[in-house]
């Protein structure tokens, strides 16, 4: 178990530490043309790897699957091509994320037990969701994912605290089975926490996410813009006007 914890660390750092240093090396230039920054993303990646692993892990994903495409498609002056068209169902991909951060909050809880048949599931769902555009406007979905588990141990001390004792029948007749539960109240306030916590995150992100679209990539334009700092797509093509 030890070599197996140890592969899962250097795994996380190895893949933080990767998109760190491939951001590094990429123009600032780069990042402006697709809407994002160099310094934001590195200093991100960095602080969430050393302060929480987990998501430090995801956000390196995203960077890898998401961001480092675009970049690679920058030709010095524009985007190579535009991303495909995002799509607009932002509450799907708030439920997809969740799952996926209920996963990892498995993999952490139960590392020592069946937290590792959660890492798959955890990685390819990460990696699939990052892969959509518009799939990082359900992120914070994470941080709601993450109080499943702790309903679930609630759930499971619903009748905590304290030494709970119930009937059992077997073959030898009827005997009693005795188990220490703790109180489910701290384990269902801290759920609610952190699902209140993602979803008011959510909506405030996606109010403010309101107003003009681009038709090529779906992101947010500013009231008169001329083009698409995403995917560089100019005014009289989103609206139409040759």
């Amino acid at each position: 178990m030890f070599f197996i914890l140890l592969a899962l660390l250097v795994v996380f750092l190895g893949t933080s530490i990767w998109a760190i240093f491939d951001a590094a090396f990429r123009p600032p230039e780069a990042f402006v043309a697709i809407g994002d920054s160099k310094a934001l993303w590195m200093t991100l990646i960095a602080v969430f790897t050393l302060a929480l692993g987990v998501v430090g892990f995801i956000l390196a994903l995203v960077y890898l699957f998401s961001i480092r495409p675009k970049l690679n498609d920058w030709s010095g002056d524009r985007l190579a091509k535009a991303p495909p068209v995002a799509s607009r169902r932002p509450w799907v991909y708030f439920v997809l994320w969740m799952l996926a951060g209920a996963s990892y909050a498995m993999v952490i809880g139960g590392a020592f037990s069946i937290g590792i048949f959660f890492i798959p599931i955890a990685v390819i769902a990460t990696i699939f969701l990052v892969r959509k555009p518009s799939s990082r406007r359900g992120i914070p979905g994470i941080f709601a994912g993450l109080a499943l588990p702790l309903f679930y141990v609630a759930y499971l001390n619903r009748r905590g605290p304290g030494m709970i004792c119930t009937m059992t029948h077997s073959t030898f007749g009827i005997g009693q089975s005795c188990t220490q539960e703790w109180s489910p109240w701290p384990w269902f306030i801290a759920g609610l926490v952190l699902l209140g916590a993602g979803v008011a995150v959510f909506i405030v992100a996606l109010r403010s996410s309101k107003g003009p679209r681009c038709s090529k990539c779906a992101e947010s334009l500013s009231p008169g813009a001329r083009f698409c700092a995403h995917c560089g797509t100019s005014s009289h093509e989103f609206t139409g006007v040759l």
